[in-house]
């Protein structure tokens, strides 16, 4: 049955397509990975297979599976996901981990205050308040589905924050010392040649970030200076291409101690740096 399912996913042109067919089988079953590969000659429950073949079909039409289980694994922890919010990517774990060394350096002795922008599931400001307890968190996004979501991740990961729907800094009132957001950067002339899980299923909302792809960034920086503490910290994920115009809007906006961390491929991802002091009155 499992290699069925790899047959199958492999001629819609599914990338791994054996370890597919076995996540299906883990959710519909119920089986780890270590129980599939012990009793591979047990027969199977001819509803569980029906379910399994009905969910192959559907991962077939190059649906992510993430979608079709409705979790994603991020720093450990499962999030709910949805179409209606980006599924939360491995490379992005580097982005909260560049907030929680900050924090390291910042919260020793105080409690600081993190606001999250486009937060999506929330998975980002989630992660960051579960592993580090003394941190103010608050989420914000312009989609309301979304804004459910991180509620209900929230709730889940049994973390308290404040939920806000806006448009980025829209009924945001407080200054905080960490801004982070991964906002929509994907040119738009170029979202029709990702690959078919991202460009047919994922919310364009969250995708494109204009013809250039910097119009949230430009946004964000422009704005932040009336939402930051003064030597507070702005974090992004950016694309591989885009270090240097995100580093030059940073440094025209009176941001210094810029950083570039590059993710697990070699590329770009990660962009942050401290607000100059004394520049905000």
């Amino acid at each position: 049955m499992l290699n069925a399912g790899k047959d199958r996913l492999q001629q819609a042109g599914v990338p791994e397509p054996a370890t597919d067919s076995e996540l299906i089988w883990e959710y519909v079953s119920g089986m780890d990975k270590l129980h599939i590969l012990l009793n591979k000659e047990q027969e199977v429950d001819t509803e569980a297979e029906r379910h399994f073949r009905e969910l192959i079909d559907i991962r077939s039409t190059r649906k992510p599976l993430q979608y079709i289980t409705g979790v994603q694994n991020f720093m450990g922890m499962d999030f709910s996901v949805s179409e209606n919010v980006l599924i939360p990517r491995q490379d992005t774990e580097i982005l909260a981990e560049q907030v929680l060394s900050v924090l390291h350096l910042i919260g020793k002795n105080r409690i600081p205050s993190l606001l999250d922008l486009c937060c999506g599931s929330g998975c980002v400001g989630l992660a960051v308040r579960a592993i580090w307890k003394h941190v103010n968190v608050t989420l914000s996004d312009i989609s309301e589905d979304a804004v459910a979501l991180a509620k209900k991740n929230a709730d889940q990961l049994h973390v308290d924050c404040d939920i806000i729907k806006g448009d980025l800094f829209e009924n945001i009132t407080e200054r905080y010392d960490m801004i982070v957001s991964n906002p929509p950067y994907i040119e738009s002339q170029t979202i029709e040649e990702l690959m078919p899980e991202v460009r047919d299923f994922e919310p364009k909302l969250a995708l494109d970030g204009a013809s250039d792809g910097l119009a949230y960034y430009r946004r964000i920086v422009r704005e932040s200076e009336n939402y930051i503490k003064n030597e507070g910290y702005l974090f992004f994920e950016i694309g591989n291409h885009q270090a240097y115009d995100v580093q030059q809007l940073l440094v025209d906006t009176q941001y210094e101690d810029i950083h570039v961390v590059k993710d697990f491929s070699g590329n770009d991802r990660v962009i942050y740096g401290k607000r100059k002091p004394d520049v905000i009155s």
